[in-house]
């Protein structure tokens, strides 16, 4: 993590090979994620370009196939996925632009899921009790990483996660998917990177 108070080295341009490796350095060897989360990449990047596109994505990646269910580790979701910002970038405007849909689609089918339905059925129509549920999810679909959530009032929460394993605009996407997929209204997500790894996601809603 970053001293705080002490401004960082320069970090390089996002979606580029040196901050991936960058990223990719930082993460523990332990930390792993739900083949689910490479399914729902390699849907979107199916729907929105072509299967020429889902072979690089694979390639990238290093595997052929994923199951849902299994744990694999985060740098080959990470590899795969930047290579999906890229292929997509054209479509979003930019690699970041890129990023917020793939999150938002990826979550969708997350939250079709027996553990996504689980968190929608514990929210009953509250958006702080969704949101405070995230890191008890956070726990069963990722290993590494932490995830708190602070209530900032009846309409805003802020979720802090440190040792992140994407990019922030991932995220973003997919908190804005999880709270509209529940007809919460209004939702903006902002967010605030406080570390190479760390950032803080602040939700709020009409």
């Amino acid at each position: 993590m970053d001293t705080p108070g002490r401004p960082g080295p320069p970090q390089p341009p996002l979606g580029s090979d040196e901050e991936l490796r960058q990223r990719l350095s930082l993460l523990a060897p332990a930390h792993t994620m739900r083949g689910l989360f490479f399914n729902s990449v390699l849907e979107v990047v199916r729907n929105l370009a072509d299967q020429t596109a889902v072979q690089r994505c694979l390639a990238a990646s290093g595997e052929t196939k994923f199951q849902d269910l299994a744990s694999y580790p985060t740098g080959t979701f990470l590899r795969m996925l930047y290579t999906a910002g890229h292929v997509l970038s054209g479509k979003f405007g930019s690699f970041e632009g890129a990023l917020r849909p793939l999150g938002s689609r990826t979550m969708m089918k997350f939250l079709a899921s027996a553990a996504g339905k689980a968190l929608q059925g514990v929210a009953e129509d509250d958006p702080q009790r969704l949101i405070a549920n995230i890191p008890l999810v956070h726990k069963m679909v990722l290993m590494g990483g932490d995830c708190t959530v602070k209530s900032l009032g009846s309409n805003r929460s802020l979720l802090v996660i440190e040792r992140i394993s994407t990019p922030a605009a991932f995220i973003e996407g997919a908190l804005q998917m999880t709270l509209e997929a529940a007809r919460v209204r209004g939702v903006r997500v902002t967010s605030r990177q406080t570390g190479s790894l760390d950032a803080e996601f602040e939700v709020s809603w009409t």
